[in-house]
């Protein structure tokens, strides 16, 4: 809803009117006046000049109401023939036997997915005497709704049905054997991906993150290193590969202490061999940048786009000086025209590409670094004015501290502070100002630091070998069915669609994906810390985390993505229900996002009020794998 002024005589007047826009039934949007507040003349001389402010504050509280109301309906249930039976509260006025529901959501999703079958279809092999499916439903069903340790998810399994119904020991016991059967799992998600939802693995995105433990020592696995949030605990790195749809394809864990470049090339001869795939493209950020992953990918003919930063050592001085020169720029304003030079006023952003960016330092099987001709390697130097502004504040915070440490005069400070001590330099001075050896130190300002740091805000560079259809006056035509091609003639890996350098940007752009899931991970599903010790229990975790993370990204694709994850998982986590005796169950929670997930899923959670044989219909539909055919279309359709 919104205020709008519409005139409404031939004198001149107006009224001022609450409106709302909205889809009529045949699909058209049409502008529905909700209220009408009077004459603008007459409001304005009833509350001052500012009257259109005071009626946008009540349109924008209506619409805070309005929305909650829309995405929470708190059931208030008529019990009707069950009104004689009593709940039972507790002293917060809670229900007692409030037990979840949203796991029936999850276990369609397991269901729709076949891993209830897969691990049905191993178990059957193993000497055990609990079932492991179910199991492996626990810990997933526990990850998603009430993350925590393994000893709460023991203690909690029977908010989940009467079968979970596991020692301590077998709850360890089932997460190391699960985490044996990570390589055919992924092999069977991937696979089952592919030939029911679209996936065109063409490419993948690649990120890592640290893990921390509660523990002190290290153990060879778990090993100190660059911890990204400055703990000083045992580490272990995670690397996660999710495709163009931020559906995750893979995960990889490396010991603490493993640079990020290492994790990059055993991921990609697994991702090559799992996938069946003659070329990839693999995308990642700065910390993958070294000249043997580019070389790796030029000699197995994959292609790449990585960024790297036009600051520090790794970018030669040569090229720094490409990059702040300013002619070659293409150059648009926010609209995304085309402007004829750069206005610092309009100019939202500008591009220009690099061509033969100069040789490669690898290192061959012995260790021994040799420089080799980088062959079609392009660099897109790309400066955005949103990016130039966030440098410019973070610089500022740093330089507010390196002033605080210019008055302190201990060279002890400045050489602990980290990044502010890059803007702060040490002389020596006598009592009229000048540098003599031997006397008391002075910390000053560096201010030619920080102007020569200014001028490289906003620009960052990508680095590629991909072309696209067409380029260099090609004409040579693809066979049916074929996505790429490698062009020995170019080096280069060439694309069956047309390519500019924009839409290399757009590949590199998409890394926010895997960064949301990297977040999902950690707050949502609690990825850390890890409270098991054992290697295969670590391995056990982080497998759980894994499907966790693919199932709750399925859901948010299934959903059109309308939602946020924090929503969803918000959502399922209140659907519940309380026990009212004789068999008979009240829910406590529903939503317009429940009501969506039952359409997507084929789900018949629409009632307020269920017997036990009503449940158990409901729970019998979770374990059917067909989903209705428009969500597949819709996926399928998503994924082309």
């Amino acid at each position: 809803m919104f205020i709008n002024e519409i005139p409404y005589s031939k004198e001149g007047r107006a009224k001022l009117v609450m409106q709302a826009r909205y889809k009529n039934e045949e699909g058209k949007r049409v502008t529905k006046t909700i209220e009408v507040f009077g004459y603008t003349d007459d409001l304005e001389r009833e509350y001052g000049p500012g009257y259109k402010e005071h009626f946008r504050k009540i349109v924008s509280d209506r619409n805070a109401e309005e929305k909650k109301k829309n995405e929470e309906r708190w059931i208030d249930v008529s019990l009707d023939k069950y009104a004689n039976i009593a709940r039972d509260y507790d002293e917060k006025g809670e229900a007692r036997y409030t037990k979840p529901l949203g796991h029936a959501y999850i276990a369609k999703m397991i269901s729709a997915f076949r891993l209830d079958g897969f691990v049905d279809s191993r178990r059957k092999y193993l000497k055990s005497d609990y079932n492991l499916t179910n199991l492996m439903r626990l810990y997933i069903y526990r990850r998603i709704l009430e993350p925590s340790s393994k000893l709460k998810d023991w203690e909690n399994q029977k908010r989940y049905g009467d079968k979970m119904d596991f020692t301590l020991s077998q709850m360890y016991a089932g997460l190391q054997q699960l985490a044996r059967w990570k390589e055919p799992m992924l092999a069977h998600l991937n696979k089952l991906m592919c030939e029911e939802f679209g996936r065109k693995p063409g490419y993948g995105f690649m990120d890592g993150t640290n893990v921390y433990y509660e523990i002190e020592d290290e153990d060879g696995f778990r090993m100190n290193g660059v911890s990204k949030e400055n703990r000083r605990l045992p580490l272990t790195q995670l690397g996660v590969l999710i495709d163009s749809e931020g559906i995750p394809m893979s995960y990889d864990i490396y010991a603490g202490n493993t640079n990020d470049c290492k994790m990059m090339r055993p991921a990609m001869e697994r991702a090559r061999e799992q996938f069946g795939l003659k070329h990839m493209i693999y995308v990642a950020d700065k910390g993958f940048y070294d000249g043997k992953t580019i070389a790796d990918c030029i000699v197995n003919h994959d292609g790449y786009v990585i960024s790297n930063s036009v600051r520090g050592t790794s970018i030669p001085e040569q090229l720094r000086k490409k990059v702040l020169d300013g002619s070659g720029y293409c150059c648009f304003d926010e609209k995304g025209r085309r402007q004829d030079g750069f206005d610092e006023a309009t100019t939202c952003y500008k591009y220009k590409v690099i061509d033969n960016p100069g040789l490669l330092n690898v290192e061959d099987g012995n260790g021994k670094k040799k420089r080799v001709k980088g062959c079609g390697r392009y660099i897109i130097v790309y400066w955005s004015s949103k990016y130039s502004i966030r440098a410019k504040a973070d610089r500022q915070r740093t330089i507010e501290t390196a002033m605080e440490r210019s008055h302190s005069n201990s060279k002890s400070k400045i050489d602990n502070s980290h990044g502010a001590n890059k803007y702060l330099t040490t002389e020596v001075y006598d009592k009229e100002d000048n540098i003599v050896e031997g006397y008391k130190a002075k910390v000053k300002y560096d201010q030619e630091k920080i102007d020569d740091d200014e001028k490289l805000d906003g620009y960052y560079i990508i680095e590629s070998n991909l072309a696209g259809k067409g380029w260099f006056g090609d004409t040579l035509p693809f066979n049916e069915g074929e996505e790429c091609r490698w062009r020995e003639d170019w080096g280069m890996l060439q694309l069956n669609k047309e390519l500019t350098e924009l839409g290399i940007i757009d590949i590199y752009s998409g890394l926010w994906k895997i960064e949301q899931s990297f977040r999902i991970m950690k707050s949502d599903l609690s990825l850390r810390p890890v409270f098991v010790s054992t290697r295969e229990s670590i391995e056990g975790h982080f497998l759980i985390c894994f499907l966790s993370l693919f199932i709750v990204r399925m859901i948010e694709r299934f959903t059109q993505r309308r939602y946020t994850v924090n929503a969803l998982l918000r959502a399922i986590r209140l659907f519940g229900m309380n026990d009212i005796g004789h068999d008979v169950y009240s829910i406590t929670y529903y939503s317009r996002i429940l009501t969506d997930l039952n359409l997507r899923l084929g789900l018949g959670f629409d009632q307020r009020v269920y017997e036990r044989k009503d449940l158990k219909r409901c729970f019998g539909e979770t374990r059917k794998r067909d989903l209705p055919e428009a969500t597949k279309r819709l996926c399928t359709t998503v994924a082309g």
